[in-house]
Formats: C-alpha cells, structure tokens, sequence
C-alpha cells in the first residue's frame, strides 16, 4: 500500500521535473555542480538537508516519490531527462547574456 496517495497522473512525475529544471538551471548559473547549500523543510519542524552538489538531491527525490508510493521509478527517471531537456532548451533560446 502507498504511504500517499494523490489526484494526479503517475507519468511523468511533475514533482522531478520541477525540481530537476530548477537544479540544472542552478549548474548552468554557477557554472559547476559542486556547491554546497541546504533545503530546509516546512513540513517537519525546519529541518535542513544539506547536499554538496545540485545533482546529489535528485537520487533522494526519486526514491522518496517511490518508496512514498506516488510513482514507479520510471515516471521519475523520464522526468529527470525531461527537466534537462527543458533546461537546455530554454538557455539555448530564451537566457542568452546581453550585449
């Protein structure tokens, strides 16, 4: 039995695709996936992870959407390559240094 359930389709996992983008466009900023920073949780009690690299979190988010019963891996694993693709496709044509 799944620990959540929730009203939305299982493929592809929109949870990884967000947070996929968002750390790629992170990489593409700083120029290196290796910075050290912290998420901290507002669901228990301001908790902070921290990871050294912006691609560390990805391998906990597809295991937790999994293991919580939201999704099977392969939703998770597609939408990871999904947000990288939005992530490229989006410095390639939209976020372009000016002059």
């Amino acid at each position: 039995m799944p620990l959540l359930t929730a009203p939305y389709p299982e493929h592809p996992s929109g949870h990884l695709c967000i947070d996929g983008a968002s750390l790629r466009v992170l990489q593409m900023f700083f120029g290196t996936d290796k910075i050290r920073f912290g998420v901290t949780s507002s669901r228990f009690g301001g908790e902070t992870r921290y990871f050294d690299r912006f691609s560390e979190p990805l391998k906990e988010i597809i295991d937790a959407r999994i293991w919580a019963g939201l999704h099977f891996r392969t939703a998770d694993v597609q939408a990871k390559v999904l947000s990288m693709k939005v992530a490229h496709y989006m410095a390639t044509h939209y976020f372009q240094p000016l002059g």
